[in-house]
């Protein structure tokens, strides 16, 4: 290789290089120094040069490019700078094809449009010479054939004239044999011939002008109706007056198809009608109105006699008519018209028409009908969602008119004399239902009565037959007949058959099951209403729907719900008299020492218990259980208070037991709703409803008020008042009146306590005036303060109007004094209201006691809230004691007079005599130093009785 190689420069013939104003190249020396060379005129023999040249060698050009080993580091420049080339002169040569194409395609496109021109015009320059020789060629040919086309028209009507004048004699000669037919009676050839002449005459239509021609239709038309009253007489002779036949059969048949090929439907109509009436003739013969055959009661007889009628046609007289004609089906329609007519007029002319003869009628009438559709075979033509019914022939799809209510209509207007026989019917077997005794009605293997299923299907049968009837106003009708049955049903045999329970009674328990039984009978008959009334419903027609109702009998089966459940209740409380008796007649007043639960509470709790499982056994619906142990919870209470009442006196000790006895029965009543449930149920110890736990928490709160009242000290009255404020906030005096008889306060010392009672309302009135007084200046002082717990107002009320006589004079004498006194002790209530613990819990003689009471009217004074089981209501424990779970509270004499909370009536959130209520009442005190002492005397009074009460507890467990 030679050494002295130069590196690639650029070519001055490179026009791309120089037009993009390049003016140096980056090369590499043999010793892979890297430099710039200025592009300018170089020799031939430069390696540019010869990369243009035509005898281009590569193995020459590589070896001078890299002539010995050192030189191939640049390798990788050097191939750099020839796809640079490579790139220039591509790029060169692109523009310079572009540039020589655009020259080139304008003058193509010059030369195209001038070549196109000058084609258009030569070829519309050929197209008017092809018009001009198709038009020379036209009339060239036209009178060529012009002799042609006249030949033509000539013949086509020469061919019309032969061919019409063919016709007229064949119509000449077919009315001339139809003549000849007709004078020898041939009627099947005449009918055929008949025919024939139809179709030539259709070729003569527009002839009518032409005298010849309209002379020969006259002809026809006379020959036509001549044979067709010819076949007629022949039909006519071929039956006598008793409607059999006696001539040919054959011969009168084929003389009814000359009839109907002459005349049409209009013929066949007329040999039809001639045939029905010659056979209804008979019928109206022997059903005359007037006799004995023709009233509802023969009306089979009717559908006998066409029956026989049928079988005769299909016998001997079918041959006669041709099938297409349908004359039995014809005979049918007939019959039905004149005995729909008739029908009609029998039953406008009877007064009395018999429900069963009419019933009885209507059914022989449907079933009639229905055997006529299915002889006729007709159907209901299947519809996708069509609201009308179609009815067609089963054989040939064509549409036919269908026999249902043909006759069966006539019976509509007289649907009320079948709505009065139903009622009737419903009636008499409400009044069997009635009679039965209930052992009777009573089926083991049903939950309700029988009766009632009997009923309900003779209620179905009745909607059926009477949608077969009419779905209009009848249907109506029946169904207000359904609500009176069903309300009746209700009042006299439910209701009706509920037995008295009593005292004495030896079968309570299962009068108690019957009663449950009348429950579900009425509860199941109240559930089928609503289906019944849909039946009704969905038969009826559209513009009747509106007016059916069931609203009273289903409002009737409720009524005799409630009132059974109601002889439920009495008749458990019938079962407890006995227990309630033997409260009355324990000696409370002389009663010693609190011990166990009392007897009659035993006999209670087993009585409750034994008639409570029989109901739930017997009664379906747990609603309704549910119902009857809501209801006899409250009745229990009212009856518990009265037999409370009629005891007499009591004394604390008496009122501790009771109220001991009281716990007692307020958890068997808790329990009640869990009674007779199955294991699986108990088990799962299900939540108490919180309204049956609400009923029972405020019933017998009452009576554990009115005890805990009787607790009370009758000496001094305030104590007595004051305990009766706190118990009873709405202060009723007839009840303030009953603790004092009960506890024995003489009637003379009673206008005493009433006084102080009256003093103690007005001093809580005026508190509650200024309380309320004091809030609204905090209000007005701070909008955004929290409104605080303030004293319930009470009013003082006219404690005159519900006080015995002497109560009432004795006040009324002491009024003046009574006065000062309350003024007096009102300005002390002043004095000591910011007096920290000046007042006792209790009432006591000095003048300090009113003050404390007057602020603790409130039921939330304290903050101690009373209901036991959460559900609101009379505290069953205002006094704030209550042992662990559901044990009796144990009261003793001494902490009778030592502790007093305020009862709230209306809260549901904390139990009495807890300790969060004890330590809510002290946040709640913390305003009035009253309250404090108030909440620090209850808490420590609290654990005093606490003690007290596991003393006791465990006296009883050694016991």
């Amino acid at each position: 290789m030679s050494m002295a190689a130069a590196p690639p420069t650029r070519s001055s013939a490179s026009r791309s290089s120089a037009s993009r104003g390049s003016s140096s190249t980056t090369t590499n020396t043999p010793s892979g120094v890297k430099g710039t060379r200025t592009a300018g005129p170089v020799s031939s023999s430069s390696p540019t040069v010869q990369l243009d040249s035509a005898e281009f060698s590569t193995g020459s050009y590589v070896d001078r490019l890299f002539p010995d080993d050192a030189s191939l580091e640049g390798v990788d420049v050097a191939a750099e700078n020839l796809r640079r080339r490579l790139q220039a002169v591509t790029q060169d040569i692109r523009q310079l094809l572009r540039a020589q194409s655009n020259d080139n395609n304008k003058q193509q496109q010059a030369q195209d449009l001038e070549a196109t021109k000058t084609a258009i015009g030569e070829l519309y320059t050929r197209i008017s010479e092809m018009k001009a020789k198709a038009r020379t060629s036209e009339r060239m040919v036209l009178d060529i054939t012009q002799d042609i086309k006249s030949l033509d028209s000539a013949k086509r009507n020469l061919t019309h004239t032969t061919t019409t004048m063919k016709r007229l004699q064949m119509l000449i000669g077919a009315v001339g044999q139809l003549r000849h037919l007709k004078e020898q009676s041939k009627y099947y050839e005449a009918s055929q011939l008949m025919q024939a002449i139809g179709g030539l005459r259709e070729g003569f239509a527009g002839f009518g002008r032409v005298r010849q021609i309209a002379a020969l239709n006259d002809s026809a038309d006379a020959l036509q109706r001549g044979l067709a009253g010819q076949a007629f007489q022949e039909v006519e002779r071929g039956f006598d007056s008793q409607g059999m036949l006696i001539g040919d059969a054959r011969v009168m048949r084929d003389a009814c198809l000359c009839a109907e090929a002459s005349l049409g439907v209009e013929q066949r109509d007329k040999f039809v009608a001639f045939y029905c009436d010659l056979q209804l003739r008979a019928y109206l013969a022997i059903f005359q109105l007037n006799d004995d055959v023709s009233q509802l009661e023969n009306i089979s007889r009717r559908y006998a006699w066409l029956r026989r009628i049928l079988r005769n046609y299909s016998d001997d007289h079918a041959a006669v008519f041709p099938e297409h004609w349908r004359v039995g089906e014809a005979l049918s329609r007939r019959f039905s018209e004149t005995t729909r007519d008739q029908l009609g007029e029998i039953m406008a002319t009877r007064d009395n028409i018999s429900v069963e003869h009419l019933m009885s009628a209507l059914s022989d009438t449907l079933a009639f009908e229905a055997q006529c559709n299915k002889k006729f075979a007709i159907v209901v033509k299947p519809t996708d969602e069509s609201s009308q019914t179609v009815y067609v022939y089963e054989d040939g799809g064509e549409e036919a008119v269908t026999f249902t209510g043909a006759i069966s209509c006539a019976f509509e207007p007289y649907m009320s004399i079948f709505i009065r026989g139903e009622h009737a019917k419903f009636d008499e077997m409400i009044r069997k239902f009635q009679r039965e005794p209930l052992s009777i009605d009573n089926d083991p293997s049903l939950s309700v009565l029988a009766s009632s299923t009997d009923l309900l299907y003779q209620f179905r049968e009745s909607l059926r037959q009477c949608a077969s009837l009419s779905t209009g106003q009848p249907m109506v009708d029946l169904s207000q007949v359904f609500s009176q049955c069903l309300c009746s049903y209700a009042r006299d045999v439910l209701v009706h058959k509920l037995p008295r329970i009593t005292s004495s009674s030896t079968t309570a328990l299962d009068d108690l099951k019957n009663i449950s039984l009348i429950v579900n009978t009425a509860d199941y008959c109240a559930s089928v209403v609503g289906q019944l009334e849909q039946k009704v419903v969905e038969k009826v027609g559209g513009e009747y729907k509106d007016k059916v109702s069931f609203t009273a009998c289903r409002e009737a089966l409720l009524t005799s719900i409630n009132t059974s459940i109601r002889a439920l209740v009495a008749g458990v409380e019938a079962m407890c008299e006995p227990a309630f008796a033997a409260l009355t007649q324990v000696p409370w007043q002389s009663l010693q020492m609190v011990g166990d639960q009392s007897g009659y509470v035993l006999l209670i709790s087993s009585a409750m218990e034994a008639s409570t499982e029989t109901i739930r056994k017997s009664m379906s619906g747990s609603r309704y259980f549910r119902s009857y142990c809501d209801k006899f919870a409250a009745r229990f209470s009212e009856r518990y208070m009265a037999a409370i009442n009629t005891c007499g006196q009591i004394s604390e000790v008496g009122a501790e037991q009771l109220l001991l006895d009281a716990q007692a029965l307020k958890s068997t009543l808790l329990d009640m709703p869990l009674m007779g449930a199955d294991r699986d149920e108990t088990e799962k110890k299900p939540q108490l409803p919180s309204a049956y736990t609400k009923i029972v928490t405020q019933g017998v709160g009452q009576i554990e008020a009115l005890l805990k009242a009787i607790l009370a000290p009758s000496d001094p009255p305030d104590a007595l008042v004051d305990r009766f404020l706190l118990l009873f906030p709405k202060t009723p005096s007839e009840t303030f009146q009953q603790i004092l008889n009960i506890k024995g306060v003489k009637p003379a010392d009673q206008p005493t306590y009433f006084r102080v009672l009256q003093r103690m309302l007005k001093q809580t009135a005026a508190s509650s005036e200024r309380s309320s007084a004091s809030r609204s200046t905090q209000l007005e002082a701070s909008k955004d303060a929290t409104q605080p717990n303030s004293v319930s107002n009470y009013s003082t009320p006219d404690l005159k109007g519900a006080m015995p006589s002497h109560v009432a004079q004795g006040i009324s004498s002491s009024a003046p004094l009574a006065s000062k006194k309350s003024k007096s002790r009102a300005g002390e209530h002043v004095r000591l209201g910011s007096t920290p613990g000046s007042a006792s819990v209790f009432g006591s003689d000095n003048q300090s006691a009113p003050a404390h009471r007057s602020a603790r009217m409130s039921p939330t004074a304290i903050g101690v809230s009373g209901s036991a089981n959460g559900a609101g209501g009379m505290s069953p424990d205002p006094l704030g004691i209550t042992g662990g779970g559901n044990g009796n509270p144990l009261l003793g004499a001494a902490s009778a007079h030592a502790v007093q909370v305020a009862f709230s009536p209306n809260s549901e959130s904390m139990s009495p005599g807890s300790d969060d209520a004890i330590g809510r009442s002290s946040t709640d005190a913390a305003s009035s130093p009253v309250l404090a002492s108030l909440a620090a005397n209850a808490t420590a009074t609290r654990t005093k009785i606490n003690e007290n009460l596991r003393k006791f507890m465990s006296n009883m467990r050694r016991n």
